[in-house]
């Protein structure tokens, strides 16, 4: 899960001034990892769902501040931040972004036995939200001809059980070119000399809200092959799985069911 390209320019270029004055602007560089503390989850229609896979590809992880940067700090990050980066200011979460992760990657959970994405460089500030976006895995990331996921987004295996019946499912899930996944929930606050660990965790309940990931897809009605197994998939031919596959996707591809925090010692 190394990125294959790191953001080469260093994230500052000389003195930013700040409210009180010229000062040079703290950076600090903080490991970021991949964790899931639950796979399973009861949906709403009583359906309890046990993944043994999610893989989804992403580039260019993004880190915004509370509040919006004094205005100054604004102009001085466009000479370090990549364009795409500070053009995200002001979205729903407010803020400026003032950190980043660059590269390609692989997410898998359960997170693999060396889970670290990279490390991401971030000014020292009170940190809100996080972005990243979406892509459509390719060989280069180490992806087989025969993989499921070779060009698309995301791929889902699982178990279901309700009541005397179980089933099995897999998922494809694509995003649209250059999709962004925008406002990840990101409560760090980050002082100069940070010695933290970062950790983007798959949340299958929405934390702050409480709906699940697999909410109002009836499994039970989803058609199967031999083995057993329902493909939810854009291109099925079974009306449900079609339905079953946009509802996954429409919450997989935002912010409610991701969450980046820091990391307790004893998570490493």
């Amino acid at each position: 899960m190394q990125p294959r390209a790191i953001h080469g320019a260093v994230l500052a270029a000389g003195g930013l001034v700040a409210c009180g004055g010229a000062e040079e602007a703290a950076r600090v560089a903080l490991p970021v990892y991949v964790e899931a503390p639950s796979l399973q989850v009861e949906t709403n229609l009583g359906y309890s769902v046990e993944l043994s896979e999610v893989r989804l590809a992403i580039e260019n992880l993004e880190f915004a501040v509370a509040g919006e940067a004094h205005a100054s700090l604004t102009r001085a990050l466009a000479d370090w931040l990549v364009p795409t980066a500070s053009a995200h200011s002001g979205h729903a979460f407010g803020g400026d972004v003032t950190g980043e992760l660059r590269g390609t990657f692989v997410m898998r959970w359960p997170p693999a036995a060396s889970s670290m994405l990279g490390t991401a460089t971030l000014l020292a500030g009170d940190y809100q939200s996080a972005n990243f976006t979406l892509r459509r895995a390719l060989p280069e990331d180490g992806i087989e001809p025969s993989d499921a996921l070779l060009g698309h987004t995301a791929r889902l295996r699982g178990s279901v059980r309700r009541a005397g019946w179980q089933g099995q499912f897999a998922a494809i899930v694509d995003a649209a070119p250059g999709e962004q996944l925008v406002g990840v929930p990101c409560a760090v606050v980050v002082p100069a000399g940070s010695r933290q660990v970062l950790g983007l965790e798959l949340a299958l309940r929405d934390p702050f809200e409480g709906d699940t990931l697999f909410d109002g897809i009836d499994f039970e009605v989803l058609q199967t092959d031999a083995d057993g197994l329902s493909e939810l998939s854009a291109a099925s031919d079974d009306a449900a799985a079609r339905v079953a596959q946009a509802r996954l996707a429409e919450a997989l591809l935002g912010p409610d069911h991701f969450l980046m925090r820091e990391l307790e010692p004893r998570a490493l």
